[in-house]
């Protein structure tokens, strides 16, 4: 990144409890970039389940344009928001901890 830091963009972290806020108000394109084994502890309604190791191939499946929320048990979020907006995606967040984080975050009010 050090030779290409026109390259480099901050990310978009949202806590759990911030991105309940935020769902209320956006319709926001939701992914999940878990491993399907991981799906048995359950997943956020309406996401999409892409895994990160996956998402260079389905890109097609989602639109570049929505608003983009990714999570997953833990850093995989942060790779797979690179992913994106290395595709041109132009507003994607992950949430900080992940599908635990969110499961445990209190609802908004």
């Amino acid at each position: 990144m050090a030779a290409n830091p026109d390259r480099v963009r901050q990310a978009s972290r949202l806590t759990a409890a911030a991105f309940n806020e935020l769902r209320n108000d956006l319709d926001v394109q939701l992914v999940d970039v878990r491993n399907p084994g991981e799906y048995k502890w359950g997943s956020i309604d309406g996401a999409v389940s892409i895994p990160v190791g996956q998402l260079h191939k389905r890109l097609d499946e989602l639109d570049p344009t929505a608003p983009t929320v990714v999570f997953c048990g833990g850093y995989r979020s942060s790779v797979a928001a690179s992913v994106l907006r290395e595709a041109g995606f132009t507003d994607v967040s992950d949430i900080l901890g992940g599908y635990g984080a969110w499961i445990n975050a209190p609802a908004p009010v």
